[in-house]
């Protein structure tokens, strides 16, 4: 699966976010609210990165609040993150 060039530097940030706040582990719980404070953004533009991210199996709804990478999303996070977190395709 590859990351559109539409995808939007919010949606970029939410992956590069959950994954540090998570310590790169799959299947951790993040708080929602940490992502928001974190990137300084509204409840439903977070939502909304964050629905698009479970859509393609990179994040899950792990518990009321709370959002995990899944093991797809790890590896997805780590190939950013070895391009510097760069929003060209991969």
């Amino acid at each position: 699966m590859r990351v559109l060039e539409s995808t939007t530097a919010l949606q970029q940030e939410i992956l590069r976010v959950t994954y540090e706040l998570a310590g790169g582990e799959a299947r951790k719980p993040v708080f929602f609210g940490d992502l928001r404070s974190d990137l300084d953004a509204t409840a439903e533009e977070v939502e909304r990165a964050c629905e698009f991210w479970a859509e393609r199996g990179i994040l899950d709804w792990v518990t009321l609040g709370h959002v995990a990478l899944t093991h797809m999303g790890v590896r997805r996070a780590e190939r950013l993150a070895a391009r510097g977190w760069s929003l060209a395709p991969f």
